[in-house]
């Protein structure tokens, strides 16, 4: 399905506005021997409110592995996505997005000095502020161009009790029509940055489509309703005269 500009997009978001909507798939989630790899289950949603700026939310969810489907990490998003039953939030992340200027791309001729410009798609810079309730605040820098995007912290504030960290990078592309996603970062006493997380996303068109949660909660409900079941015949049995 294409894509269209939404009608009450700010002009100024025109270069991220194919970022807008909901995003579901599926990724990859490591960090050395503190966090063990593993897949994840992943949705992100870009929305705006008329303004200059992109407000992001990002969750990821570990998955139940009792009730997936095995995953082939070149498959869709949303096909990997439905094979995945999440079991508990890992992480929520809200981030703003602000476009802040634009210049076109330099080349370089022969001599290596600037000639005309490589591209007719400006280069916009960003701005990005986001905050997670683990007790981090970041500020970020970058650039947007065409359907890639790459950003890094200029500053990362944590509260008393959070875990360090120091430093995140982040790319993102539109490829064959899907999200894909990469952040390295540095933290947990690590000076260098290492990659963390990476994704690959589905757009959702349809905004009635069931939340992540949703298989979660139905697979509980049959569990209890199972045990219940099972309490209520043992209950009887138990009731029952000799």
């Amino acid at each position: 399905m294409a894509f269209t500009i939404p009608d009450d997009l700010a002009p100024e978001l025109y270069p991220l506005a194919w970022l807008v909507g909901t995003w579901r798939g599926y990724g990859i989630l490591t960090y050395g021997e503190t966090v063990p790899e593993q897949a994840v289950y992943q949705e992100m949603t870009f929305d705006h409110d008329g303004g200059p700026y992109l407000r992001q939310t990002s969750t990821i969810w570990t998955v139940d592995a009792t009730r997936s489907q095995d995953l082939d990490f070149e498959m869709p998003g949303l096909e990997g996505a439905s094979r995945l039953t999440p079991a508990q939030i890992w992480s929520t992340e809200t981030t703003f997005w602000r476009p802040v200027g634009q210049e076109l791309p330099e080349a370089a001729d022969g001599d290596g000095a600037a000639s005309a410009p490589a591209s007719k798609t400006p280069i916009t810079s960003l701005e990005l502020v986001s905050t997670d309730p683990a007790g981090h605040v970041g500020v970020w820098e970058g650039w947007i161009q065409g359907p890639r995007a790459q950003v890094g912290t200029q500053a990362v504030g944590r509260t008393r009790t959070a875990a360090t960290v120091t430093e995140m990078s982040r790319m993102f592309g539109l490829v064959g029509g899907e999200l894909m996603w990469t952040q390295d970062m540095a933290a947990f006493g690590e000076e260098e940055p290492k990659s963390y997380a990476s994704g690959r996303l589905g757009r959702v068109e349809d905004a009635g489509e069931a939340d992540p949660g949703a298989a979660l909660r139905e697979a509980i409900a049959a569990d209890e309703a199972a045990r219940a079941a099972g309490t209520d015949t043992a209950a009887t049995a138990t009731d029952a005269p000799a």
